[in-house]
């Protein structure tokens, strides 16, 4: 099956002012990730805040361009694309936001909002844009009279199925899905979640769906990338990382997910100090300076991905930690 998404050593800096007569310091929010994303399929991106999850989701969406590396959307690299390109991959990726009050216009009506998207970019006439968008409506769980309603007028559920239906409107290949459910009660989550789901299949769209909450990420991903500081420790299938997570970040991360029943034999990893400082990222394996197997050669050297076990991780020590 053919990559729908390819990233290639993606990367964005930022250039940060420090003051009056200081030179300017440089943020590598994303410092080269590479991943491929089928047709079909879901990639979660999984780690703390800072580590680089909503860059990257920018990056993939064309909201800003990479500062580096390669990105191929359907085969097509983004970067040297013409305006009419652009104008098509912007077509095949689509956004769902975190909040979907603040992506809605609150002074125009539903309807008209899901046709935007068709009255931009196609040439269907208004009565065939109408019956495109109840179609749609109908499928995310919407009645015919809220096509004449305001977002004021719904709940955070329903916007929510508003946003996705505004998004999957032009048939996308990739959907990028910035913690769509974190907003949204928890009775509320595995609705939409299943709503994703089920737009998934009939429409064979690949997403990147990115989430702190790792139990939603095991519901629905294939794949997960987990990032650290701008890069990526480990990347997966969902069932091999959740099973047997090999690098130490990876392990704490899970370890901190809530459970109903938990294993005592797998005993909570804490993890000293915070995120390093991204103005200043020390040198070396980043997570060296809370990483618990950490040795001078963490500090000295950073780690590459390498395939182990059936996936990708960065650490040098793996193979001792689990020996």
């Amino acid at each position: 099956m053919s990559a729908v998404l390819t990233a290639r050593e993606l990367a964005r800096h930022y250039s940060v002012s420090r003051g009056l007569l200081q030179p300017s310091a440089q943020v590598r929010a994303l410092n080269g990730v590479s991943f491929e994303l089928e047709a079909g399929k879901t990639l979660a991106v999984v780690g703390e805040s800072g580590c680089g999850k909503s860059t990257l989701a920018r990056a993939l969406t064309l909201i800003e361009e990479p500062s580096s590396g390669s990105l191929q959307i359907a085969g097509q690299e983004v970067a040297g694309a013409s305006k009419a390109q652009r104008k098509q991959l912007r077509r095949d990726v689509q956004m769902v936001f975190q909040n979907p009050y603040a992506s809605l216009n609150p002074r125009q009506k539903i309807g008209d909002q899901l046709a935007e998207p068709l009255l931009i970019n196609t040439a269907l006439s208004r009565s065939e844009r109408r019956e495109r968008v109840q179609a749609m409506m109908q499928q995310v769980g919407l009645r015919p009279e809220h096509y004449q309603r305001y977002p004021h007028m719904f709940s955070g559920g329903q916007r929510q199925r508003i946003a996705l239906a505004r998004a999957m409107m032009l048939q996308p290949k990739v959907l990028v899905a910035d913690e769509p459910t974190s907003a949204l009660d928890v009775s509320i989550q595995a609705q939409v979640l299943n709503l994703f789901m089920d737009l998934q299949e009939e429409f064979n769209t690949g997403y990147v769906f990115i989430s702190h909450n790792l139990s939603v990420v095991r519901h629905v991903a294939d794949d997960v990338l987990v990032m650290y500081l701008g890069r990526a420790v480990e990347i997966g299938a969902s069932d091999l990382i959740y099973q047997r997570p090999l690098h130490p970040y990876t392990q704490a991360l899970l370890s901190a997910t809530p459970t109903i029943h938990p294993d005592p034999s797998k005993p909570k990893i804490k993890l000293s100090g915070e995120l390093p400082n991204p103005l200043a990222p020390p040198s070396g394996c980043a997570f060296h300076q809370r990483c618990p197997h950490a040795n001078e050669r963490c500090r000295q050297e950073a780690p590459s991905l390498r395939l182990l076990d059936g996936r990708q991780v960065a650490c040098h020590h793996v193979e001792q930690i689990h020996a």
